[in-house]
């Protein structure tokens, strides 16, 4: 989960256009009209990167779910920590915060010691099921 960080600055975009500027004043709240549709403009920018195979970014609403997918230990380790620090610098260009929270991951594998997966020097926390827009979906698929 994102939240808006802006105040009292003017704040630029890129969009497939060229930059948008506008002078932000303060927040932007939920169910505020244009709300969806400046989110929608920035989450673009994220969801338009060609990610390296076996990574996949999907968004609902305001929350991002990364899928990752590798055979080995290494290579989960490695691509997660690629998609991390691109998904990092997008939220510093953007000025948004990830709720550290509200963050999440489950580990799909018959592996009992999953990776480690952190922010900033904080740990995601593990869990054994996530629920996603009302759905749950547990570590074994069930």
């Amino acid at each position: 989960m994102l939240r808006d960080t802006l105040t009292n600055r003017k704040v630029a975009m890129q969009t497939r256009e060229g930059p948008v500027f506008w002078e932000q004043t303060q927040g932007c709240p939920h169910g505020a009209c244009s709300g969806p549709a400046v989110w929608n403009i920035v989450a673009d920018e994220i969801l338009s990167i060609q990610w390296r195979q076996g990574v996949h970014l999907q968004a609902f609403a305001d929350e991002f779910v990364f899928i990752v997918i590798k055979n080995t230990r290494e290579g989960l380790r490695k691509l997660r920590k690629l998609s991390i620090y691109k998904f990092k610098d997008w939220e510093v260009k953007n000025k948004l915060l990830v709720s550290m929270e509200k963050t999440s991951y489950v580990l799909f594998s018959k592996r009992v010691r999953g990776p480690t997966i952190e922010w900033e020097s904080r740990s995601f926390i593990r869990k054994d099921q996530l629920k996603c827009l009302g759905v749950k979906i547990d570590n074994k698929l069930s």
